[in-house]
């Protein structure tokens, strides 16, 4: 049985659809705890079809700000999706139980776009993948 852990969001703008993602920074206190000291994490994170696409969450090493942000590999999940601005971008982690019994971090990933159907004049989210561009 899974229990997410966090969840976040954020409408995707110019900067992270043609650079990397700027993370809300409520997720640093869910990320740091296992970073171990460093300011990267390498992961990977499961689309809606269980792609799992690798990520670097990184952080500043020092200064005021943290400025959590997806990296390396967050271009080639834009490019695969066609992401565009305004698309409602979801990470979350889930805490689950693996075969030995070890408790064990599982990131998912969707990316939300508001579809040509409406009901009761409010449009219906679609997955960007099924979404027209």
């Amino acid at each position: 049985m899974a229990i997410q852990h966090f969840k976040v969001s954020k409408k995707l703008t110019y900067s992270d659809i043609i650079s990397k993602l700027e993370l809300p920074t409520v997720i640093v206190d869910h990320m740091n705890r296992f970073m171990k000291g460093k300011h990267f994490l390498d992961l990977k994170a499961a689309d809606i079809w269980g792609q799992e696409w690798p990520l670097r969450y990184y952080t500043r090493p020092k200064g005021n700000r943290e400025g959590p942000v997806f990296t390396t590999g967050w271009r080639q999940f834009v490019e695969a999706k066609r992401l565009q601005v305004g698309d409602e971008f979801i990470f979350y982690g889930n805490q689950v139980r693996v075969d030995d019994g070890e408790v064990k971090m599982v990131h998912m990933i969707e990316v939300k776009r508001p579809g040509p159907v409406t009901f009761q004049n409010e449009p219906v989210t679609l997955d960007a993948e099924y979404a027209p561009a």
